[in-house]
């Protein structure tokens, strides 16, 4: 794209070339030929000024400054609107596989794929073109993995499960494992069977040493545009609507569903058959243990409450404490008045 083609997209004014042809986006230190950098101060300028970058994106003044100049309001919404569309830097052009990478014969691979080290392809899998599998995954029998999506180094994709295109998995994540279901009886502990699948919609990303497993008879899915951060647990039959935001260490019990955009806290955690409405906004460290069907709603502490009566209740035992000598003193001249009375 060229600065003017970005420059309406982001509200930017040029300064210098506007017919400059930008292929990529990286800080001053690394940026090279072809590469738009940016600069929130004047530190940043003069790095950006000595670097290989065509053109930096900033919201300072630039008089005297030799390269082209994108200025914006906002430096971080546009670079991030920008990278959003940019060619990503993990396609590889002609794919490669590296010689120690074990695919079945069966497999069906789509073009410009890359499969690193000691990856594992299983029988009847399907990747879809452009995709990028990292050292040290595996891909279980009959799994499919779409079209631009990135598999980090030891990512296990459980047989039959699937996930979209433009997807993001982080280091370690596990994907289909088997959900927690069992079922006490006459002293033993039988196992549930977990058949269902893991749906993973385009445009997800999902954090490093995640968790989220198949369904016992449905599948677990998780919503076009939703990103997961490290460290979450999603269990079985879960269904996770579009553009959620999950903040690290939350944990999510069997059957819940989620509305779109909602948005939840580190630590955060929802009992099972719990349903949580469209654009509801949960607190970290808060225990969902009810449906919050409402939309918008906000939810804080254990067990979750409305943030408003829940801050008005933290309120009111902070101003009993801090008046507890006073309320006893009260308390102690009316049972004297009371017993003078009498």
């Amino acid at each position: 794209m060229t600065v003017n083609e970005i420059a309406k997209i982001v509200g930017g004014v040029v300064q210098g070339d506007g017919n400059t042809e930008i292929t990529g986006m990286a800080p001053a230190v690394s940026a090279g030929q072809g590469d738009l950098t940016f600069a929130i101060d004047e530190a940043q300028m003069n790095a950006a000024e000595k670097s290989d970058a065509l053109c930096v994106i900033t919201a300072l003044g630039t008089d005297g400054f030799s390269k082209t100049v994108l200025r914006v309001q906002d430096v971080k919404a546009a670079l991030t609107a920008i990278y959003n569309l940019l060619p990503k830097a993990h396609i590889h052009e002609g794919g490669s596989v590296h010689q120690t990478a074990v695919i079945d014969e069966t497999a069906v691979m789509g073009e410009n794929v890359s499969v690193g080290a000691h990856s594992v392809v299983g029988r009847g899998a399907r990747i879809g073109p452009g995709s990028d599998i990292g050292a040290g995954c595996v891909i279980g029998d009959n799994a499919a993995v779409g079209t631009l999506t990135r598999l980090y180094p030891g990512v296990i994709v459980y047989d039959r499960s699937v996930i979209g295109d433009n997807v993001i998995v982080h280091a370690g994540t596990v994907i289909g494992a088997d959900g927690f279901g069992y079922v006490p009886k006459d002293g033993e502990i039988l196992k549930v069977p977990q058949m269902g699948r893991v749906i993973i919609e385009d445009d997800v990303e999902i954090g490093a040493n995640s968790c989220v497993d198949r369904g016992t008879f449905t599948d677990t899915v998780i919503g076009r545009g939703s990103k997961l951060d490290n460290l979450v647990q999603v269990a079985h039959n879960v269904r996770i609507g579009r553009n959620v935001l999950i903040a690290g260490q939350t944990g999510i019990a069997g059957s819940v569903t989620v509305g779109d955009n909602t948005m939840m806290g580190g630590q955060a955690g929802i009992s099972d058959h719990i349903n949580v409405g469209r654009n509801v906004r949960i607190a970290a460290k808060t225990g969902v243990t009810k449906d919050a069907k409402k939309e918008g709603t906000v939810l804080f502490g254990y067990p979750a409450r409305d943030a408003k009566e829940y801050m008005k209740q933290v309120a009111f035992g902070t101003w009993l404490y801090k008046n507890a000598g006073r309320i006893r003193g009260l308390l102690k001249r009316f049972s004297d008045n009371t017993r003078g009375e009498k």
